[in-house]
């Protein structure tokens, strides 16, 4: 037994060591299926060697309960004075306490290898690492798991993620089995055993005490990450200009835990440091440029004009529809035939930015002007109650209506939607089960379909006004392609644009033939964009650079070339229907007034830009990068002024977002 302490700090370094190459393989994986164009071996070798430090903290953190409980067993069980209980039951219980630690080792570090492998999937789509957001799906279990296992690259990667947990385990059973071997066959007491097994003496107890503590100690070093001032951080993990290579470092399950922390927190650190007084009275100054500076309010009361308009008013929020989708081809075909002549024909917001880049920030962006506070949900429950689109034309006589697609409940919009002025909500719980296709429910063509049956009822039933809104999913995966679409690209995701296109363009016409079509307004906006051709930014600005269009009954086509945001969509549409309103949001009249940037988040990241600049900063790591569009380049040290006047316009306007503006959006209802 006097051994068993070096044995046991052998196993478990062992132990460590294999995770930590499983870990490596991870990371590796994660660089060929996501990385943008050739791979930079000197980048990925140092991400990885960062990574290392990430890896090893969450590997410490499992192995400190198995490292105290095994060495002090094994320090308590050296010295007893019983020879047969050193020999035997001494043996008899490290054996034991041995296979139970690789029971607890395994499993833990089984969920590590599955979000590490998941994590390769996840960052496919956001171009980050899973966050603490997942988490909200969670409360949508039977959705989320039907809109994972639709999709058969996510089988795949299920697949594969068990078979590397199977591999792991059995790596770890094989270390386990070789240094637990002597233990093992120590079943019975043996003359010999009592001969050679002697109590140990206090000079090598001491020594095994100190060796034990130097073991712990390290421990600790591995779980604080660094012997530098403070902890690891993510921040650790940036080395160069190239946004991948500096995330790629970043243990997912250690993003997990940090964002789960910052989530905790109401505002963001930087956020926090800003004096929210002065900032509303420059955001004031900004929104209201007609008063001075000092009596300028965030609150502003637009009247109403003499004769009001009151045609109806149709809000379709088109799924992951991003600008570029309206430049690409395939086959020397464009994918979206229909939004790019709509150009034509509508006022055109080409340089519109989403709120966030989930849906729920689209729908809570698009109708009440409120931009998404991070990663928090848009719609909790219990609901925050807003004023808004559908608040100011209910007042006006207007029926409120919201078409999506599958279960209402997801992402609260049930509550949420109705607690916020809309009656009624048409959704799976309403179509046949024949029309169904997948996890989502119907898909976007008959979604109109439906929708236009409906509003054509109502028009016949009531001369009142209608606002609908339409909530798409399509062009989300799992992707159900009808198969008259297969030879309109050449991959699932350019047929599923052209079916969307498609889609949109029946629903129009057909709408705009009907007598309620021809005095309606009608808005398309993308909920948010997609992860497409993203030169190396911190913040891929094409999940947040989208289309708007606005367009119907007495509206003059016209191209807006200055910045634009969901959130100017509800003012913008009222002041041209000439109804009064107050508004308490962000957002302008984009008809009459002109925004210098638009402003937006991505998870963990607040933006800024004007079309041609992009300003972002981290919520976790404060790592701060200036873009000129097209450029993979950070500029940040080239345009200090520019840099600073980009991060003082989106931190000022995102605190007054978050601080003020629900507040008094609030107020005004009550």
């Amino acid at each position: 037994m006097k051994n068993s302490l070096t044995r046991i700090l052998l196993y478990l370094a062992s132990a460590l060591l294999v995770s930590l190459l499983f870990q490596t393989v991870c990371r590796v994986g994660l660089c060929l299926a996501n990385a943008a164009g050739s791979i930079a071996p000197d980048l990925l070798l140092r991400a990885c060697l960062i990574g290392l430090k990430f890896d090893n903290l969450i590997c410490c953190y499992i192995i400190a309960l198995p490292l105290i409980v095994l060495s002090v067993l094994s320090i308590a069980t050296s010295h007893r004075r019983s020879k047969r209980f050193a020999s035997v039951s001494a043996q008899r219980n490290m054996s034991r306490a041995m296979k139970a630690t690789q029971w607890f080792v395994g499993i833990l570090m089984g969920i590590v290898l599955f979000v590490e492998v998941a994590n390769i999937r996840y960052y496919h789509f956001f171009d980050n690492h899973l966050n603490w957001q997942v988490t909200e799906w969670f409360g949508f279990a039977a959705t989320t798991a039907g809109m994972l296992f639709s999709d058969h690259v996510n089988l795949v990667y299920l697949l594969l993620a068990l078979a590397f947990i199977a591999a792991y385990e059995y790596c770890l059973s094989r270390i386990t089995k070789a240094f637990n071997k002597d233990w093992e066959d120590k079943s019975i007491d043996s003359p010999q055993d009592c001969q050679t097994s002697t109590p140990a003496n206090v000079r090598s107890i001491v020594g095994q005490c100190f060796v034990a503590l130097i073991a712990w100690g390290l421990c600790f070093v591995g779980i604080r990450g660094s012997l530098q001032r403070y902890p690891l951080g993510l921040s650790f993990a940036y080395f160069c200009d190239n946004a991948f290579y500096n995330k790629l470092g970043i243990n997912p399950v250690f993003n997990i835990i940090k964002t789960a922390e910052s989530s905790a927190d109401d505002m963001p650190a930087f956020l926090r440091d800003v004096d929210v007084d002065a900032a509303e009275q420059r955001v004031a100054a900004l929104l209201s440029p007609a008063l001075p500076a000092d009596s300028a309010t965030l609150q502003r009361c637009v009247p109403a004009v003499a004769s009001p308009k009151r045609p109806n008013v149709v809000l379709v929020l088109m799924e992951s529809m991003m600008a570029l989708n309206l430049q690409r081809e395939s086959q020397g075909m464009p994918l979206t035939p229909f939004l790019r002549r709509l150009r034509q024909q509508s006022v055109y917001c080409s340089c519109c930015f989403s709120a966030g880049v989930h849906t729920n920030n689209g729908i809570v962006a698009s109708q009440y002007g409120v931009v998404p506070q991070f990663a928090h949900t848009a719609m909790p429950a219990p609901s925050k109650v807003y004023t808004g689109l559908p608040y100011y034309l209910k007042k006006e006589g207007y029926s409120t209506h919201c078409f999506v697609t599958s279960n209402p409940q997801y992402d609260n919009m049930n509550s949420f939607l109705r607690d916020n002025s809309i009656d009624n909500i048409y959704s799976q719980y309403d179509y046949p089960a024949d029309k169904v296709v997948n996890n989502f429910g119907v898909a976007d063509d008959y979604l109109f379909e439906y929708g236009i049956d409906k509003l054509s009822s109502l028009a016949e039933s009531t001369d009142e006004p209608f606002y609908a809104l339409f909530v798409t999913v399509s062009n989300h995966t799992p992707y159900v392609i009808p198969e008259r679409y297969m030879s309109r690209g050449v991959t699932d995701e350019e047929r599923m644009i052209a079916f969307c296109d498609d889609a949109l363009r029946v629903f129009v016409e057909a709408a705009q033939a009907t007598s309620w079509g021809q005095n309606t307004v009608f808005v398309l906006v993308a909920d948010h964009g997609s992860f497409a051709d993203n030169p190396g930014y911190d913040m891929p600005i094409n999940y947040n650079a989208i289309p708007l269009y606005i367009f119907g009954s007495g509206i003059e086509p016209r191209e807006i070339t200055t910045p634009a945001s969901q959130i100017d969509i509800c003012p913008t549409i009222l002041s041209m229907l000439g109804l009064e309103y107050v508004n308490s949001t962000l957002g302008i009249d984009l008809m009459s007034q002109q925004r210098q940037y638009a402003f937006f988040v991505n998870n963990d990241h607040l933006g800024c830009s004007d079309g041609r600049w992009l300003y972002c900063i981290s919520t976790n790591t404060r790592h701060e990068a200036l873009y000129l569009i097209g450029d993979p380049h950070n500029r940040l040290a080239d345009e200090p002024e520019r840099a600073a006047h980009m991060r003082q316009y989106a931190t000022d306007m995102m605190v007054v977002n978050c601080r003020r503006v629900p507040e008094l959006l609030q107020k005004e209802r009550i």
